[in-house]
């Protein structure tokens, strides 16, 4: 493992090199973690760069789920007296989560750094310890770009980049001043990713596609994909790609909340960027349900992966699906021309509110009507994804 993290630390030192699209303030990512035997079967598909020389064969794996939007009524699971510890919450998809070389969340919540100011209503800002728990867990990265981004407002902003560097999870996402908003998190390794993040909206007072920025900050504006439209964001993968990467993943905070079909915008949106052979992977979020998945020109669009935690569901109000999750996983493999193909698998979770908001495993024989609704989506003409086994 040491000289797995030392290789994959001099990997991300190249891609450090990125100046035109920048490169997100690192936070220390050791991202040297040993891809499962179980991982994604192969399936053929069209390249997802163009054929390079001299580089070695070599696949990673990507794994991404959908909005963390801890309710109060999480955090009051999570509270111990004396802090906060998600772990429990959490236990089930752990070892899913380390299989991965690169493991990305959708965090839908501000961070406290001193645990004040915290959720209420529809206001969201977490402990610090969330965190902490998200690194344990395993993840690298978090997307940061989404209606409730301005919640704890500019404070909130500075604090949730402050705690995530911290616990050395790369933000992807809005900055507190003009520098870096529109900048990718970058991993280095046999594949190096880039990822950018945009947004429909990040004010959860307006609920339609703007390219209003909160007050004071115009700069936010590289967030939002109704401001960048196709077009921008196709130019920032390609300066990307220019300065080294070869998977580009983009997270957007799309679609219509609780509808479980597809927008004409996800749809025109999600084939622009795919077609374009700029952006590899699209990671979506905000419908709160799971949406089909797509395969584009080789490259697949997540257009909802439902909620990874929260407290929506039928007892408060919210479709049942509301609780149905997935821990998606894409494979990337370079052959020794450069040639670069992907395959998709998942795991469908479930939040178990009834017994301290648990991320559990959907199963044929364990919440067998969530798994089945999640099956019954991933499964839709046009995407070739596999459940986990």
């Amino acid at each position: 493992m040491a000289d797995e993290a030392m290789r994959w630390t001099r990997g991300a030192a190249l891609l450090a090199v990125i100046a035109l699209a920048g490169c997100s303030s690192s936070s220390g990512d050791d991202g040297a973690r040993t891809t499962s035997a179980a991982s994604p079967s192969s399936a053929t598909t069209r390249p997802t760069s163009s054929p390079t020389s001299a580089r070695p064969s070599a696949h990673i794996t990507i794994s991404a789920i959908g909005d963390v939007l801890p309710h109060a009524s999480v955090n009051r699971d999570a509270a111990t007296g004396s802090g906060y510890d998600y772990r429990p919450m959490f236990a089930a998809v752990k070892p899913l989560i380390q299989r991965s070389t690169v493991a990305i969340c959708q965090l839908e919540t501000a961070l406290s750094a001193d645990n004040t100011r915290l959720t209420r209503d529809n206001a969201f800002n977490s402990p610090h310890q969330l965190a902490a728990t998200l690194r344990d867990v395993g993840f690298d990265g978090c997307s940061t770009a989404n209606n409730h981004t301005w919640d704890a407002g500019l404070r909130g902003v500075r604090e949730t980049r402050k705690v995530l560097a911290d616990n050395k999870i790369q933000a992807v996402g809005p900055t507190a001043t003009a520098a870096g908003s529109g900048n990718p998190a970058t991993y280095g390794g046999p594949i190096k990713v880039a990822h950018l993040s945009l947004s429909y909206t990040l004010m959860n007072s307006i609920e339609h596609d703007t390219s209003t920025t909160p007050p004071g900050a115009p700069w936010m504006k590289a967030n939002l994909y109704a401001a960048q439209r196709a077009s921008g964001i196709i130019a920032a993968a390609r300066r990307t790609k220019a300065a080294g990467a070869e998977v580009v993943v983009v997270s957007l905070h799309w679609g219509s909340q609780f509808d479980a079909k597809v927008t004409s915008d996800q749809k025109t949106i999600g084939d622009a960027l795919l077609k374009s052979g700029a952006v590899d992977l699209i990671i979506g979020a905000h419908p709160h349900l799971v949406q089909p998945c797509a395969k584009i020109n080789g490259r697949y669009v997540l257009y909802s992966v439902g909620n990874f935690i929260s407290t929506q569901g039928s007892a408060v109000g919210s479709p049942v699906g509301a609780q149905d999750g997935i821990v998606t996983t894409v494979r990337f493999d370079r052959d020794a021309t450069g040639r670069i193909t992907q395959s998709l698998t998942y795991q469908p979770t479930w939040v178990d509110r009834a017994h301290g908001h648990r991320v559990v495993l959907a199963t044929p024989s364990s919440h067998r009507e969530s798994y089945l609704r999640t099956v019954s989506a991933m499964s839709r003409p046009g995407c070739d994804a596999k459940v986990a086994r």
